[in-house]
């Protein structure tokens, strides 16, 4: 018999600062948010340990600014149809020069190479 998965609900609109955002999916490694940006209007700096973070714009102009030591050292704008992605680990934000939606998603992608050996060798066990 194939398991049976629950699909999460769409989630609650939820007002921020620079405008709003909604989740419309979820599932193990990935999540789907709908964004809308009110122009002059940006999220805070952030990070995130192990998520890659791709913006899609819809309609509008995006900013999506990347720092490295508190220092912004790239810019891409993103018109209607355009994605840029963030790694992991990478101080960004998003800024929006035009009223903007936009979709955003997030996962996290497994590394087969994920594993760190602590000077034990495999083998036999002795005796």
């Amino acid at each position: 018999m194939l398991p049976t998965y629950n699909i999460p609900p769409i989630g609650p609109r939820q007002g921020k600062i620079w405008g709003k955002t909604q989740l419309v999916f979820a599932h193990n490694s990935t999540e789907t948010h709908i964004i809308e940006a009110k122009k002059g209007f940006r999220c805070s700096c952030h990070s995130h340990k192990f998520k890659w973070n791709r913006f899609v714009v819809i309609s509008g102009k995006l900013e999506v600014r990347v720092y490295q030591d508190d220092k912004v050292v790239d810019i891409t704008t993103l018109g209607p149809w355009q994605v840029t992605d963030v790694p992991p680990g990478t101080q960004h934000e998003f800024a929006a020069m035009e009223d903007t939606t936009a979709v955003e998603l997030y996962w996290v992608t497994l590394d087969a190479q994920d594993i760190d050996r602590h000077g034990t060798i495999g083998g036999p066990l002795d005796g």
